[in-house]
């Protein structure tokens, strides 16, 4: 007899799909615990907890009265119990912020410590540049006065050259530092081509004028301003940004 293949094919296909269909449905073995798992229920420590948990998943108080006795009787519900009491023990994996915050932490904590450190160094350094400008600034005003005090033919340039240099370089390295306060370039035209400059100065003949007087005092005024703007830096200094002496 002739065995019609299509028949055979479409019966074949029907048992693969009812196989497949009793095996996806059927309930599946309950899996063994692991040995970490069984380590930890077993351990003594866990014997109360592992209590707990069996009667919370229906087992009767009496029989998880005695472990080893109930896990011979009973070795499903058992397993059930271990593994449920393992897995509610077990951390959370962490998320990426909480992997980053312990490097957030240090590299923030790092960076703060480098910003307060380069700030502090420059407000040593900025106090460094007053104290240097303010004792430039008090042996040129000494000098000049005492230069243009003194007659023209006992005169000695020594002392007020060696002042004018001293507060010119200091004066040339605050205008290059700090191109935003014109009064710094100010205070250097001053002593550059101003009344306090040497040519100025070294003309006068019967001591210095009303005129030279002032331009001391301003001077000394601007550049105390200035002095105190270098050991503060961070600030606006708006009083610098206006032209106070010339």
């Amino acid at each position: 007899m002739r065995v019609d293949r299509g028949v055979g094919w479409r019966g074949a296909a029907v048992a693969l799909v009812t196989v497949w269909t009793a095996l996806a449905w059927a309930p599946a073995a309950h899996a063994d615990p692991e040995d970490h798992e069984l380590v930890y229920c077993l351990s003594p420590a866990q014997a109360q907890p592992l209590r707990d948990a069996a009667i919370a998943l229906g087992a009767d108080k009496a029989k998880v009265a005695d472990l080893p006795a109930w896990r011979r009787g009973d070795a499903e519900a058992f397993e059930k119990a271990c593994q449920a009491l393992y897995e509610a023990q077990k951390q959370p994996p962490q998320d990426v912020l909480d992997k980053a915050l312990p490097f957030l932490t240090g590299l923030f904590g790092a960076l703060a410590a480098y910003v307060a450190t380069a700030w502090q160094a420059r407000v040593t350094a900025g106090r460094a540049d007053r104290d240097a400008l303010v004792a430039a600034a008090t042996e040129f005003r000494a000098a000049a006065l005492e230069y243009a005090s003194t007659y023209v033919v006992n005169r000695d340039s020594a002392r007020f050259d060696k002042a004018h240099t001293a507060l010119l370089t200091r004066l040339r390295r605050v205008v290059a530092e700090h191109p935003s306060w014109p009064s710094a370039e100010a205070a250097k035209n001053t002593i550059v081509s101003g009344p306090l400059s040497p040519e100025a100065l070294g003309g006068l003949s019967g001591g210095p004028g009303r005129r030279e007087e002032e331009a001391v005092e301003e001077l000394h005024s601007a550049l105390d301003r200035v002095a105190a703007a270098l050991a503060t830096p961070g600030r606006w200094h708006r009083s610098l940004r206006r032209k106070n002496t010339g």
